[in-house]
């Protein structure tokens, strides 16, 4: 059900994700695409995103099965791979709606339903899910055995490679190679992600790649690549604005103290909405191309906004992330966090406009 009078929206730009696929796939010398949509895309809209760019990409993966039944019933026709784990619940619905399972575990392949696709997940040194790779040889022989599947590809996980020079990139791919050699017949591989593919131009990047975060516009680490552009914008309207006094408080704690008499503005955003808590009294927000800092401490539904001797009319245009404001780099780096939590907090009270 769509929110008639939302207090912010989130305009997401197609086009710029479909631009950023393209870069990124130039990049690792144009191999096949494996768009990550995962948490609604990084709560750009899975279902809107994904048929917009499925003529782009050659699979979409998600986290669990629910994701993938999501895009199947949002009429997604490519190959969908599901991260998660299989259990006896879901089983029936990998075969109902046509999703590709991962076997990470020797019980999987006694789990699934006769016909399912999977693919196999090694864990290389990411340290979460897969098989190990010492069994190697045992688990090509269950694949052989379960003949009732049909094993789809196989893929593992790099840890380290959201930024160059990490010495541990190159050890997990030979890891991953040694255990390719107990599985010639495998046509699908595939294990590097936007930071792999972008950041490590000498390493084998197999037959596919995986973008998620990129395609959204942003580099996983520490790096910022300029010829990436992020694609969401979040945009509200100041709800009040009024005078304050040198001296006065503001917010829950009063960790906030005005230090001239000027004007505050109250926006109707807040924690519940996806703006952190831990950005309180850090957070710059942009009002007529003039950056502003916010004041006190972030509440659940609003934020406030110190503007100095600056007064604008209530219902005046405010960006809070994205385009020439404050991007989800500076919001992970002031809030302490990563770019993907920034973006995945963003809750459904904000509204999607797609542009």
């Amino acid at each position: 059900m769509r929110n008639h009078f939302p207090v912010s929206i989130a305009e997401i730009h197609l086009e710029t994700i479909k631009k950023n696929i393209r870069i990124i796939q130039q990049k690792a010398s144009a191999r096949k695409v494996l768009a990550v949509v995962k948490c609604d895309a990084y709560r750009h809209g899975a279902v809107t995103v994904s048929k917009f760019i499925e003529g782009n990409v050659d699979w979409f993966a998600v986290a669990s099965v629910d994701e993938g039944i999501e895009l199947r019933m949002g009429g997604i026709k490519k190959p969908v791979l599901v991260f998660g784990v299989p259990t006896y619940e879901n089983a029936a619905a990998y075969q109902t709606h046509n999703l590709t399972a991962t076997i990470s575990d020797v019980a999987h392949f006694s789990v699934l339903m006769d016909g399912t696709s999977y693919q196999l997940n090694f864990d290389t040194g990411m340290g979460r899910l897969g098989f190990s790779p010492a069994q190697a040889a045992d688990v090509r022989q269950l694949a052989i055995a379960s003949q009732r599947l049909a094993c789809s590809g196989i893929y593992s996980h790099y840890a380290t490679a959201d930024d160059p020079g990490s010495d541990y990139v190159y050890i997990q791919q030979q890891r991953f190679k040694q255990v390719l050699t107990h599985f010639p017949e495998i046509p699908l591989i595939h294990m590097s992600n936007t930071g792999a593919a972008t950041n490590y131009d000498d390493i084998d990047h197999f037959g596919m790649i995986r973008t998620g975060l990129g395609m959204m516009g942003y580099n996983a680490g520490y790096t910022r690549h300029s010829w990436l552009t992020p694609a969401l914008i979040w945009k509200t309207k100041a709800a009040q604005v009024r005078p304050i006094k040198r001296g006065d408080v503001v917010s829950y704690s009063s960790t906030w103290v005005c230090p001239e008499d000027g004007f505050l503005a109250t926006l109707p955003v807040g924690y519940a909405d996806g703006v952190p808590r831990s950005l309180s009294n850090k957070l710059h927000v942009l009002i007529n191309d003039t950056y502003y800092r916010q004041a006190g401490n972030i509440t659940m539904d609003m934020t406030m906004v110190f503007l100095g001797k600056e007064n604008i009319e209530p219902r005046t245009d405010v960006i809070l992330l994205g385009g020439s404001a404050w991007n989800a780099y500076e919001w992970a780096e002031h809030g302490q966090t990563n770019v993907h939590e920034i973006l995945t907090n963003i809750t459904p009270r904000v509204e999607k406009v797609y542009i």
